[in-house]
């Protein structure tokens, strides 16, 4: 389950792990801009895993409480033997509409999730939602 924002309108710290369907219940509708991210973040999702990624970290406005966030920002977590699928992987190359999404290997993913992701521009701690069973 996802947890209520605080009262800066952020996740609680931490990572919270959470499904495609419950990520788009509680971010994708509210408004048409959250509706059109979530389309563009369904396909980021599959791409990624055709792709072989083996870990998706979401962060940025959408995962607020911002009523028009401005876009996605996630991470994909990527290892040995990526890319498993080469045009899935051009697509997330490409890029996707509303999303900026970083393919990177394990350290450099641990230091985007905690240390960039983790705070807002204040360097105040806040949370991120991580995909799962997908």
């Amino acid at each position: 389950m996802i947890p209520e924002f605080n009262d800066d309108g952020y996740l609680p710290p931490g990572i919270h792990p959470a499904t495609l369907d419950e990520i788009e219940t509680r971010f994708g509708r509210e408004s048409e801009m959250r509706e059109a991210e979530m389309d563009s973040f369904r396909w980021l999702v599959d791409l990624s895993r055709r792709a072989g990624a083996s870990r998706l970290v979401v962060n940025g406005s959408f995962v607020t409480d911002v009523y028009q966030p401005n876009d996605i920002d996630c991470v994909l977590l990527i290892e040995s033997g990526y890319p498993r699928d080469d045009q899935a992987d051009a697509e997330l190359r490409e890029g996707l509409p509303f999303l900026q999404c970083y393919r990177l290997y394990q350290d450099d993913f641990d230091v985007m999730v905690n240390n960039v992701y983790g705070y807002d521009r204040r360097r105040n701690p806040k949370g991120v939602i991580e995909v799962v069973g997908w």
